[in-house]
């Protein structure tokens, strides 16, 4: 082939040159300011034009508005490309624009790039590179950087690929924020946004002659270059303008047919801000003109100066209800501008946000319309178009439902395709579309359709966009595998209610093949579709849609049917264009003939006729053509039969045929040419080549793959001929008589399953890094070479890990090789592997999947093997473990997915099989050495109770469970409120009386609390009170109506209803009335309708019935239930057990209309359940005794809580009489205690809340977690099931007893260790003051007591005088001397004897704080108002000094306050000068704080407010001058709102405020939070700077950037561990510590002060100094050297690389309660102890040990820091001041400092190495 000559003749379509003589010269750039001059122009360049920016005019002096930029595209040239001939007059934008008085104040360049593709070598440029250039070129010209111009890109070709790519690498960058909204608009000229066949064909002439050009390559039909532009340009279009010019004449070149280069469809982009037009020109003729009077010239040069007029009117654009002012920002029209999350993230991240959210991590969308437009004829479909109907429908005049039915293989799918385009080139219009595939994961599921709309429109629609990332802000956990509430959650709940709901339309393509698919109509989702969204959806034609359509009401769908003759002229375009391609038969004549002679036989089937052209391919004469179309039958499963005959009669491709039609037609998704390989290799242990072309050809064309190498079926019927399950022969040619299936599907999933396990447990996790020696490296000495270990083939393991379980619920239980090799996987380590690997995925959601679809696997094996069997032990035990892992964990497993090896095993119940599998060594029965060491866990097994809450003052009364929140409310009328999620506390609010009724509104805006007489609404998310209303009864019921509207039933037998918006109230009442009585048509003589007695139960159901959208219950006693109409109290019936009725305990309708129940508890133990339709009793259940109903949100189950603390479960389901009937499901087998008060589902119907006495708790019952109806198979359930009651423990009997009974109190004050670390002691709340071990985390000995019933709230060691101060809630406080050293063996003292009470006296307040000097004779005591210096142990005050705010803001002199405050005999009343602290209001008692000064044992310090005295430990006299020193502390704001306009730190509210000091050697770490729910500030402090014999009055924080770093993530502070490592806890519970750079060793101590001053709090006791960091040392090796590396970061000017290290996670049931999150917890740092008990030598080294108090005792855990990863933090993008952390490996190396922009960072945690203990570091 002569490539000169071809390459030639595509020069004249790419380059826009008119002439093919080569030009002399070429436009020079010039130094004036003005138009270039024509005559003075050398052309000394090129024809082609200069590259870079050249700017052809610029209107000085006049200053210009716009500045216009013109882009060249394939082949072209800056000068050449706009030029109709080497003339230079028609070089219009220098020759025409300058002298057109409407671009007199415009200012054109034109950019030129190197894009020459007939160049003769290789380019590493492409399209993203000539637009970072461009972007730089805009950024830095001085013209363009100095003024405020607007910018008009126009692209040609490729150009305007160029100009998209510049605009979004704008938008991306933030800075060049400034210059992406100066951007106005982009017009293209013939672009090809969706790539050119031509420049597909250049680009395989190009590979083969000079090598490849990626720019030619981004420019390929459906590129990903140009997919990708074209995806993210989408997002960023709305704030511009866009002209679209499309070509509408071909292109005429020597050598090569005449065509269009860039058609219509690729040529426009379809965008509601997207004006189209035609150009009466060829490619390269749309952007250069003959004369001015061109009137394609005149069209383009209009549409610039509309632009440009557009500029200097400042006229905005509307994008989806909102405006785009001047500067692109967008802003709803009415109200000031509003600032969308979307505008401060990027695209990609807002993306990948969605797509967690949604649990969206592939989609196929795309592929599968790629493919329908590949099988789309050109030309075809029109037809449909001009159908009235859908005219009217597009144009949303019709009915908004549009709805095809028609047979299999009739068109449907490619005519949906075709709707879709129609659809996306339609302004103003934005279409989403699904694909349904039965069988298929991701595509089979009404959810995974919702999902994929809801992001779709997302992605298209700023304001959706803006909804769901507001949705995720809220900490919305969307409940993704249920489809009610993904659809209210979603839709109804928020995109339905937006704007631009109007400019959207849905396409569902084989919505029959949707397991679920009859729910659109059962569970009204359909009706629910508001009338502006458009819907067109194609299915085969059931009766089901016909009656689900039918129930909607004629004005709300049109149904459609697809006839053969509808499609008989798309057939025959098809057939004649294909039969034209083959070329056969030869004559026009004889083709159209044989045109019509498939036609007459496909019987409008297109996939028949695609087959037989298929056929058509092997014959080469006209006789067999004719041959094969009469051996083809005519029906479409006669032809699969005829094709499996085919494969069945070759022996040597049977068993490989079968092998891939099983692993294609069983597949959950459609595997990859690579997994389809490995698949083969599993299966046959053959290797397949060359996938792409032998798949097809050795399964006779049953399976095609598509552009993306995916291989997929031919058609969905050719699955269902395959895995049927009777085929019936209808033809000689089918399998020779056969009735069995050629893919039997449960042998099919039983085989896959089986291989999927084997490969997990083999392969896919094999590890060559297991050898010591590295493979295929020569070994030093006399060592023979490793051979190179073969690599695994992980091609499958994506597949594998996600879909094994798939398999296996479908697969035949009786098969005992699928049962041992699922043994085989969960009795290895692999199992850890597979659950670290879906952590990492983000996809713990396959967790639990997997989990019950073993369960239903095991519950089908059982009817093989006996219950005691091993296997089902073992396999039901992972089924638990499974699913708790990934409930319990989830935050911890997604934060660092390689915990599941060390980490959490240790945190699970000892009776759990991963704890008994992977903690403890089986033969010996200890601990695991590469495992973190956990002491105290209480629980033997998983405890289906996940957390209690308790509550100190108050019994609980309600509660209610909203989307986001669920609330609890108290007697004391407290309110607290929680995460749904994490179970979290938020904030505490208060109604002014005992709260009877809570209510959440829709999507949480609202909370409803009701007492007796007042009804209170807040904002959940803020705890603002926002209305207040009186009541005249005591309330019974409460719901929303709507967002601002409630229903309220009293008493009284009134309703009043309420709106928020108006502030109008309307009652009406139901009280015992003639006319009810005569209006009811069979009242019950011996109850009457209505009794005169006040009712006693009442319960709201919101219907989707329009004649009745609000039902209610009324209970009495002694009469029947009473339904109404709620809005005009209308009776709709009567419900009558017809049992005595001695009063109602609860009342709950079940929310799901299609389960009609009203469940009905008397106090007597019956539960009723009624059909509240007939009002007939379904079922009477006796000794339920629940005194506590709920349903679930989906209507699946019902919950009751008895009157002794049982739970109990059932599901709703028919009995043979077609009777609703309740079946149990669960029972709690906790010991009975006390009464159920209240008890409720979470949204997503997988946790239970109740509340009891003082107490709420939160349960997680294993069996919630199961699978949704849509997701069971009849197909594979083997037996029927038998009784489930049978299955759950009996109801407990005996006496009633709480779970931790009262003879074990909590835990009340902080933990003190001793100085060996051996032992802590702390108080509880019988007043003992108790001695813990923490070896093993036991109780040692209650050491003495305080007054039975006080709790101790602080406590105090003197170890080096054996002396424990102890102070309780009363004030009283001892010091109790022990009669032996802790360290000793005191347990084994006698009680009495233990300790001797040497001082009991009482304070005059409450007790904030102690603290005792380092020789133990001195007490300080802190209070709320006044401090106390006591002597011990005679107990004199030697001091009392008050609080400083006290003295500065009651308006008396000092003395007159001194002498109003408590005081004794021989007392020194001492008074303090201070600043004044907001005057009038006194500070709280959190920000005053008492300290050992870090340097002098003599003195200690105390922190008010900013202000910090330093006192003698002797006499409490002041050092430091009388006003102080002034902390000069770094601004702290809680939130912008309250930043104060001079920066002052003293607009801190200290009332609020809280401070907390943790002394280290020579400074002080202090840790400010200005508010409870704000993050910290972290300073350090010198010891130098608060040095009162300096005099010095001001003193400021050390820098230090790791503290600057950890700050917004620190939780709490643990203390200091060595001389520079701090340990924190973050805001996930993960313990964590980092190096403080900016201190150097300490100064050498005397023997004295060092040995008393820090006595091992930390620091690492009698043993020395030493870091956590610090390597593990062993008597054969040197110690190792000081980390002078890490402290000498302290004086270079970069931060240091790491920031901080995480070692292990606390869990949220050890939180204390009312503490928004805090742990009681503590460092136990001292002399190393191994697991026996037995103490070590000093030079060991140290343990280090963190305790925790959880409940009535403790828990430690050991070890713990030999685990960890570096972080690394840095400020977040676009000042949003989220930071990423990198584990870094080894040697830390410098990082550039942060941007000095101010303002706090935080960290975004990332997974690092924590599979093991870190033995060398």
């Amino acid at each position: 082939m002569n490539l000169s000559r071809k390459t030639s003749s595509f020069g004249g379509i790419f380059s826009p040159g008119g002439s093919d003589k080569p030009s002399r010269a070429g436009i020079v750039r010039t130094e004036t300011r003005n138009s270039l001059s024509l005559s003075s122009l050398e052309l000394t360049d090129s024809e082609r034009g200069p590259l870079g920016l050249t700017t052809l005019y610029d209107p000085a002096p006049i200053a210009p508005t716009t500045d216009l930029v013109l882009l060249h595209g394939l082949g072209g040239g800056s000068r050449k490309t706009w030029s109709f001939s080497s003339d230079i007059s028609h070089y219009w934008p220098l020759a025409w624009l300058p002298t057109d008085d409407d671009f007199a104040d415009v200012r054109i360049h034109t950019y030129g790039y190197k894009a020459d593709w007939g160049e003769r070598r290789e380019s590493v440029l492409n399209i993203h590179d000539f637009a970072q250039s461009l972007l730089g070129e805009l950024r830095n010209h001085p013209d363009i950087r100095r003024t405020a111009t607007r910018i008009i890109l126009v692209g040609h070709s490729m150009g305007g690929c160029v100009a998209k790519m510049t605009y979004i690498l704008a938008r991306q960058d933030p800075s060049a924020a400034d210059l992406a909204t100066r951007f106005h608009s982009i017009f293209f000229l013939g672009t090809p946004h969706r790539g050119s066949d031509m420049a597909t064909m250049l680009e395989g002439m190009l590979t083969v002659a000079w090598g490849k050009k990626p720019y030619v390559t981004d420019l390929a039909t459906n590129s990903r270059a140009c997919e990708s532009i074209n995806d993210t340009f989408r997002h960023f279009a709305p704030p511009l303008r866009l002209w679209s010019f499309f070509e509408t004449l071909p292109v005429r070149a020597a050598g090569l047919a005449s065509r269009i280069v860039v058609e219509k469809h690729s040529a426009t982009l379809g965008y509601s801000n997207e004006e189209i037009a035609a150009m009466d020109a060829d490619h390269r003729h749309v952007c250069k003109f003959d004369t001015a009077l061109d009137p394609n010239y005149k069209k383009l040069r209009n549409a610039l100066v509309t632009a440009i007029d557009m500029i200097k009117s400042g006229i905005p654009l509307t994008v989806s209800g909102m405006t785009v002012d001047k500067a692109g920002g967008s802003e709803e029209p009415p109200g000031p501008k509003r600032l969308l999350i979307s505008d401060s993230l990027p695209l990609a991240e807002a993306t990948s946000r969605l797509r967690s959210f949604l649990n969206i991590h592939e989609s196929y969308e795309d592929d599968d319309l790629t493919t329908l437009h590949i099988l789309k004829q050109p030309g075809s479909c029109q037809w449909f178009m001009e159908r009235s109907f859908f005219s009217s429908w597009k144009l949303g005049a019709g009915p908004g439902i549009l709805w095809l039915v028609g047979r299999p293989a009739a068109g449907k799918s490619v005519l949906a395709s075709h709707v879709i385009e129609q659809l996306r080139q339609q302004p103003r219009t934005y279409c989403s579309y699904f694909i349904c595939k039965r069988g298929e994961m991701g595509k089979s599921a009404l959810r995974d359709c919702f999902k994929s709309l809801a992001l779709q429109m997302a992605s298209q629609d700023i304001l959706v966009r803006e909804a769901l990332l507001e949705l995720i802000q809220d900490g919305l956990v969307c409940d993704t595998t249920d489809d009610a509430s993904i659809w209210r959650r979603l839709f109804t709940g928020s995109i339905f209610k937006l704007p631009s709901i109007s400019q959207h339309c849905w396409v569902i393509d084989g919505l029959d093949e949707c397991a679920n698919f009859n729910q659109l109509f059962s569970k009204r989702f359909l009706a629910a579709l508001p009338g502006q969204l458009r819907l067109f959806a194609a299915s085969r034609p059931l009766q089901e849609i016909e009656r689900g359509l039918a129930g909607l009401g004629s004005t709300r769908y049109s149904l459609q049917v697809l006839s053969d003759s509808d499609t008989v002229e798309d057939m025959r375009l098809f057939l004649s264009t294909r039969l034209e391609e083959l070329g056969r038969p030869e004559d026009p004549e004889d083709r159209e003939k044989m045109c019509e002679k498939i036609l007459d036989k496909s019987t409008g089937s297109f996939l028949w006729a695609r087959l037989v052209l298929q056929e058509f391919e092997n014959t080469w004469t006209e006789e067999a053509m004719n041959n094969a179309l009469q051996e083809v039958p005519a029906d479409l499963h006669d032809l699969y039969s005829h094709m499996m005959h085919s494969i069945q009669a070759d022996t040597q491709k049977l068993q490989l045929a079968t092998s891939i039609l099983t692993w294609v037609a069983l597949a959950s998704r459609p595997l990859s040419t690579l997994e389809l390989r490995s698949a083969v290799k599993l299966d046959l242990n053959q290797t397949l080549q060359n996938v792409a072309k032998s798949a097809p050809d050795v399964c006779g064309q049953l399976v095609f793959i598509d552009r993306d190498e995916k291989v997929h079926l031919i058609h969905e019927t050719a699955r269902e001929f395959l895995v049927a399950d009777e085929l019936i022969a209808k033809s000689d040619n089918a399998f020779e008589g056969e009735r069995r299936p050629f893919v039997a599907k449960k042998e099919g999933h039983t085989k896959l399953a089986s291989l999927l396990l084997r490969y997990l447990s083999t392969e896919a996790f094999k590890s060559p890094q297991g050898s010591t020696q590295q493979a295929g490296v020569r070994p030093k000495g006399f060592a023979r070479p490793t051979t190179a270990l073969p690599s695994a083939d992980l091609s499958m393991l994506d597949y594998a890990s996600r879909f094994f379980s798939h398999h296996l619920y479908r697969s035949t239980s009786e098969d005992d090789v699928l049962a041992e090799n699922l043994g085989i996987f969960l009795q290895s380590n692999t199992v850890l592997m597979w659950i670290e690997r879906a952590a990492k995925m983000g996809e713990l959601a396959d967790i639990t999947h997997a989990a019950m679809d073993i369960r239903e696997y095991l519950a089908r094996r059982m009817k093989y093997v006996p219950p005691t069997h091993p296997t089902v032990r073992l396999v039901d035990q992972w089924v638990t473990d499974l699913i708790r892992l990934a409930a319990k964990f989830r935050t911890q497993l997604l934060d660092c997915p390689e915990s599941i090896h060390c980490l959490i095993p240790p945190m699970c119940p000892s009776g759990s099989i991963i704890s008994r599998t992977f903690v403890k060594d089986s033969k010996k029965h200890v601990p695991s050495p590469t495992i973190l060491v956990v002491k105290g866990m209480p629980q033997d097994t998983w405890d289906d109770c996940l957390l209690r809450l308790d509550f100190q003052k108050g019994q609980t009364t309600t509660l209610s469970h909203g989307e986001y929140f669920f609330a609890i409310g108290l007697s004391t009328g407290l309110i607290s409120i929680y995460d749904s999620g994490s179970a979290h506390f938020l904030r505490r609010i208060t109604h002014p009386e005992r709260v009877r009724i809570l209510q959440f509104g829709p999507d949480d805006s609202h909370l409803a609390s009701c007492g007796a007489k007042q009804l209170c609404i807040w904002d959940p998310r803020s705890g603002v009170m926002t209305h207040s209303l009186l009541m005249s009864s005591t309330p019974l019921a409460l719901s929303f109506l709507a967002k601002d509207e409630l229903l309220c039933a009293s008493q009284s037998s009134e309703t009043t209803h309420w709106s928020l918006a108006t502030e109008e109230q309307t009652t009406l009442s139901w009280k015992v009335s003639d006319d009810i009585a005569d209006d009811y048509p069979d009242p019950s003589p011996q109850h009457g309708i209505i009794p005169s007695q006040p009712p006693g139960r009442v319960a709201f159901l919101t219907t989707n019935n329009d004649d009745v959208p609000m039902i209610m219950a009324v209970g009495y006693r002694s009469h029947p239930i009473l339904v109404w109409n709620a809005l005009d109290l209308q009776i709709i019936g009567i419900c009558d057990p017809g049992i005595e009725n001695n009063g109602i305990d609860a009342i709950v309708f079940n929310p799901n209309p299609g389960i009609p129940a009203l469940v009905v508890s008397y106090q007597d133990g019956n539960l009723c359940v009624f059909d509240y339709l007939d009002m007939n009793l379904q079922m009477l259940m006796p000794h339920v005794y629940a005194h506590s109903v709920a349903c679930s949100p989906d209507g699946r189950s019902l919950v009751t809580g008895s009157n002794q603390g049982l739970i109990e479960v059932f599901d709703f389901d028919r009995g043979t009489d077609g009777l609703i009937a309740l079946v149990p499901i669960y029972r709690s087998s906790h010991p009975l205690d006390q009464t159920i008060r209240g008890i409720t589902f979470s949204t997503d119907g997988l946790r239970l809340i109740d509340i009891r006495g003082r107490q709420g708790r939160v349960w997680a019952p294993a069996l919630l977690v199961r699978k949704s109806d849509s997701d069971f198979e009849s197909s594979v359930v083997d037996s029927a099931p038998g009784d489930a009651s049978s299955l759950l423990p009996p109801k407990p009997t005996g006496p009633a007893g709480v779970i931790h009974s009262s003879g074990d109190p909590t835990i009340t004050s902080p933990l003190k260790a001793t100085l060996d670390g051996r032992y802590i002691v702390a108080g509880n709340s019988s007043g003992d003051v108790a001695l813990y071990s923490t070896v093993d985390a036991s109780l040692v000995a209650v050491l003495f007591q305080h007054a039975r019933g006080a709790s101790v709230i602080d406590i105090t060691l003197g170890e080096p005088r054996n002396l424990i101060v102890s102070a309780d809630d009363s004030g009283r406080i001892l010091v109790a001397e022990l009669s032996a050293p802790i360290s000793s063996t005191i347990s084994e003292v006698p009680k009495a004897q233990r300790a001797h009470i040497i001082l009991d006296r009482r304070f005059g307040t409450a007790v904030a704080r102690m603290l005792t000097n380092t020789c133990i004779d001195r007490l300080l005591v802190c209070g709320r108002h006044v401090d106390e210096l006591w002597e011990i142990p005679s107990g004199k005050v030697l001091a009392e000094r008050p609080h400083p705010d006290v003295l500065s803001t009651t308006g008396a002199s000092a003395e007159q306050q001194v002498s109003q405050l408590p005081s004794t005999s021989s007392t020194s009343v001492l008074t303090t000068s201070s600043r004044r602290h907001n005057s009038g209001v006194s500070l709280g008692t959190h920000c005053h704080s008492a300290f050992q000064h870090p340097a002098t044992e003599d003195w200690f310090i105390l922190t008010t407010g900013e202000t910090a005295h330093v006192y003698a430990w002797s006499d409490f006299m002041e050092q430091t001058p009388a006003e102080g020193i002034r902390l000069e502390r770094q601004p702290v704001w809680t939130d912008a709102a309250s930043k104060p306009s001079d920066g002052s730190e003293s607009d801190i509210n200290w009332q609020i405020a809280t401070v907390s000091y943790h002394p280290g050697p020579g400074f002080i770490i202090e840790v400010l939070r200005p508010s409870a729910s704000s993050s910290p500030s972290l300073y350090l402090w010198k010891a130098a700077d608060i040095n009162p014999t300096l005099r010095t009055t001001v003193a400021r924080p050390a820098v230090e950037s790791n503290l600057e770093a950890i700050s917004p993530a620190v939780l709490e502070v643990l203390g200091m561990s060595g001389p520079s490592t701090l340990v924190f806890l973050d805001t996930n519970l993960w313990v964590c510590s980092t190096e403080l750079h900016s201190v150097a060793m300490p100064p050498a101590f005397t023997p004295s002060s060092s040995s008393t001053l820090f006595p091992g709090r930390g620091m690492g006791g009698a043993g020395g100094f030493r870091s956590l960091a610090s390597a593990r040392t062993s008597p054969s090796k040197p110690p190792p050297p000081p980390r002078q590396s890490m402290l000498s970061l302290a004086q270079t000017s970069s931060p240091p690389a790491v920031h901080a290290r995480r070692h292990f996670f606390a869990l949220s049931e050890w939180q204390r309660e009312g503490t928004r999150g805090r742990l009681n917890c503590t460092l136990a740092i001292g002399l190393a102890t191994p697991l026996d008990g037995r103490p070590t030598s000093l030079g060991r080294g140290v343990a280090r040990d963190v305790v925790f108090a959880t409940g009535h005792h403790l828990v430690v855990v050991k070890g713990g820091f030999d685990f960890h990863e570096n972080l690394r933090a840095a400020r977040g993008p676009l000042g949003d001041y989220r930071s990423s952390l990198q584990a870094v490996d080894g040697v830390s190396s410098s990082a550039s400092p942060p941007s000095s922009g101010g303002g706090q960072y935080i960290w975004d945690v990332v997974s690092g190495n924590m599979q093991r203990k870190v033995l060398n570091r």
